[in-house]
């Protein structure tokens, strides 16, 4: 399952530029399912344990912290940057698809961590 943090409820809605604190999430199963819910949480550690309930193995993001980065990295979770700007969830789930993304490393970390701005 993969996890996407939407700004919108909706199938067309841009990434949400802050990971924890997203209002709305995607969740989008192996087969392809797309269910959006909203976030119950406000980041920390319970939205982080909210989302690992929910059992899912990679990260559409772009921004996460260092802490979530090293829990989810720890638990086998893959996380994907799709890039700055305006990136649509469908278009992040393309590139994931087609294999465009970038996967976020200690080495490439800075990627998510710099340039964010509240």
């Amino acid at each position: 399952m993969t996890v996407i943090p939407l700004k919108m409820n909706k199938m067309d809605s841009a990434i949400s530029p802050m990971f924890g604190h997203a209002k709305w999430i995607a969740f989008i199963d192996d087969a392809g399912e797309i269910t959006i819910e909203q976030n119950p949480h406000d980041g920390g550690r319970p939205f982080m344990q909210w989302l690992l309930d929910r059992g899912f193995d990679t990260v559409v993001t772009q921004h996460m912290g260092p802490t979530p980065y090293q829990l989810f990295t720890q638990r086998g979770v893959e996380i994907y940057y799709p890039g700055d700007g305006r990136v649509t969830m469908i278009e992040a789930l393309d590139g994931l698809r087609e294999g465009r993304l970038e996967r976020v490393t200690e080495a490439n970390f800075h990627l998510m961590a710099g340039g964010h701005h509240h």
